[in-house]
């Protein structure tokens, strides 16, 4: 038997992430991994701020309203979460990358779901059966 499988966690630099968000005000991508970093620190007030940041930078891309949501879901705030997963759905089709929409689209989808019936049930949107 192979022993367990270790993994060191990840190392991310926030106060380097900070600067360099303080540095450009307008680079959306900072303040996305920014939101990320905070996420992942457990810091969902200061990713809320990153991910809102870079929303109104980013107002027709879905991925800071999918990271919003998930935000959200994490903290408990099942109303804002399922909104901000509608936004995001509803700017898939502003995707040059139609893979890439496909997916964001059924994950925003899958988590609505969830946070409304408790449960992933994808049948109805992607296969168009009831």
């Amino acid at each position: 038997m192979a022993p367990p499988l270790h993994v060191e966690p990840l190392q991310i630099d926030i106060a380097a992430l900070e600067a360099a968000a303080a540095g450009d005000p307008r680079d959306a991508d900072v303040r996305l991994r920014l939101g990320w970093a905070h996420y992942s620190a457990g810091r969902l007030d200061r990713a809320e701020g990153a991910f809102q940041e870079a929303r109104r930078l980013l107002p027709d891309d879905p991925e800071p309203y999918f990271s919003l949501g998930l935000t959200h879901k994490k903290g408990g705030r099942a109303a804002e979460a399922v909104a901000a997963f509608r936004d995001a759905s509803e700017r898939t089709s502003h995707l040059k990358d139609k893979a890439r929409a496909a997916i964001l689209h059924r994950l925003s989808l899958g988590h609505i779901n969830y946070l409304e019936r408790g449960e992933w049930d994808l049948e109805r949107e992607v296969w168009g059966r009831a």
